[in-house]
């Protein structure tokens, strides 16, 4: 019986010490992420003001070649100021679900979802993956899914797909991406698990000719 008392006490000890590392590793994980939220809204904005700059002084260089008067150029270059001024405000828009319509499944993860869905403003229609941010912090796949928002916000390739923007609520991180009807490698690779060596060298002679030619 004393035994049997001592086990369950060892047990009750051993689940309290992992219930404290969780809560230390949920802890840490949660800095990261705010961590990383402040490291790319500064990248983003001075990015935005770089482009501005570098739009302003394009203009500027086409007007003094063109042979319009000063005060045509001053307000050419203030329509430009008041055009930057709107899409800065337009930027802070804070984007939700509820810009979205939703549509169909088309695909399920780890950790949530993919839907197909259509920006109400524009028309548009992307992929919108949904993750469940409960589901990332026990799995301690944050910093994973950190790099895969970041690869997609950063990279251009046509070889890659592009990210239209991402946001989040109390529950889920929302991943809006380019649509990819025919879905990616990924896609076809799960789909027919080996691929056929004309196959293969299809794609590979597509990636090589992006590295060659990158501009394509």
């Amino acid at each position: 019986m004393a035994e049997e008392k001592v086990s369950v006490v060892l047990k009750e000890a051993e689940e309290v010490e992992e219930e404290q590392q969780l809560g230390s590793s949920q802890t840490l994980e949660r800095v990261a992420a705010a961590k990383n939220f402040i490291e790319n809204h500064y990248k983003s904005h001075m990015k935005d003001m770089q482009q501005r700059r570098e739009r302003r002084e394009v203009l500027e260089k086409a007007l003094a070649k063109s042979g319009v008067s000063e005060k045509e150029q001053m307000n050419i270059l203030k329509d430009l100021e008041r055009k930057e001024t709107e899409y800065m405000r337009l930027k802070r828009h804070k984007i939700s679900v509820d810009d979205f319509e939703l549509l169909a499944i088309i695909g399920r993860g780890a950790f949530g979802e993919v839907r197909l869905c259509l920006e109400k403003k524009t028309g548009d229609i992307y992929a919108m993956k949904k993750l469940k941010k409960s589901e990332m912090l026990s799995r301690g796949q944050v910093e994973h899914v950190k790099a895969e928002r970041n690869l997609l916000a950063e990279v251009a390739s046509r070889y890659i797909v592009k990210l239209h923007c991402s946001f989040q609520d109390a529950e889920y991180l929302y991943l809006v991406m380019e649509y990819l009807p025919g879905g990616d490698v990924m896609t076809l690779l799960m789909r027919e698990d080996t691929l056929t060596e004309t196959v293969a060298r299809f794609y590979i002679a597509k990636r090589s000719g992006n590295r060659i030619h990158p501009q394509a």
